[in-house]
């Protein structure tokens, strides 16, 4: 009986050391693994450190967007703005001797067609000059 309880104590001691060495192996490897994946980890946000991912959410590329819109628009609204005031300067300065000079002597041209259209159109001149700037006005005269 001394023999089957030394026999039954032994297997149970083999039994026991194999489990434990076995479980020592799955740790080592688990604990590679994650020493792996610690690095693979590290390695993939110096990455994205020295590339500068910055990853855009819809919202911001839609504001960026739009900002781009507005500048534009603006762009083309300054540029529309000068050539249309270039165009009245132009205008200005071919129509005003004419226009002065039937101011000045309007008297001459009363009772005519010709009188009646000048002192609308005269009218309508001093009205759109208003809308140009000062600085300009007096520039060419």
């Amino acid at each position: 009986m001394d023999n089957i309880i030394i026999a039954i104590l032994g297997t149970l001691t083999l039994s026991f050391a194999i489990a434990y060495l076995s479980v020592l192996h799955r740790l080592s490897r688990l604990t590679q693994d994650f020493a792996k994946l610690f690095i693979s980890h590290e390695s993939l946000q110096d990455f994205v450190k020295k590339n500068n991912f910055n990853s855009k959410s819809d919202e911001d590329v839609h504001k960026e967007s739009f900002i781009k819109f507005l500048s534009d628009s603006r762009d083309w609204a300054f540029g529309y703005i000068e050539d249309v005031q270039k165009g009245l300067e132009k205008f200005i300065s071919y129509a005003e001797p004419e226009i002065n000079h039937f101011n000045e002597n309007f008297d001459i041209s009363k009772g005519t067609e010709y009188y009646s259209f000048m002192k609308k159109f005269s009218k309508e001149y001093k009205e759109l000059k208003k809308l140009m700037p000062t600085d300009t006005i007096t520039k060419d005269a």
